[in-house]
């Protein structure tokens, strides 16, 4: 099994969307949403609660698991393409 984590960053309509369609995607197993806003605050107190800060705090940390690494590939082209049409910018790490 495959784990493909990413970092969804829009309107929460628009990632609950977005979530709900990657459970759709053939030979993915499970979708799961798995920190949330609080875990990425900024360390530096400097800039803490600045206007520019709050404005874009709408991350969302997602956990899916493929079948097997093609299923993994198709899934992971398959949500860049629904982050464009949703209008949402999705970042792909190797671990949160």
């Amino acid at each position: 099994m495959r784990i493909l984590r990413f970092r969804v960053d829009g309107e929460p309509d628009r990632v609950g969307t977005l979530v709900a369609l990657a459970r759709g995607l053939d030979d993915i197993d499970r979708v799961e949403e798995v920190a949330d806003v609080g875990s990425h605050m900024d360390e530096d107190s400097s800039s803490a609660g600045l206007s520019d800060d709050t404005a874009h705090a709408d991350f969302h940390d997602i956990e899916m698991h493929a079948l097997n690494a093609r299923a993994a590939e198709d899934a992971r082209g398959r949500i860049q393409t629904l982050a464009r049409e949703l209008g949402v910018v999705v970042e792909w790490l190797e671990r949160f």
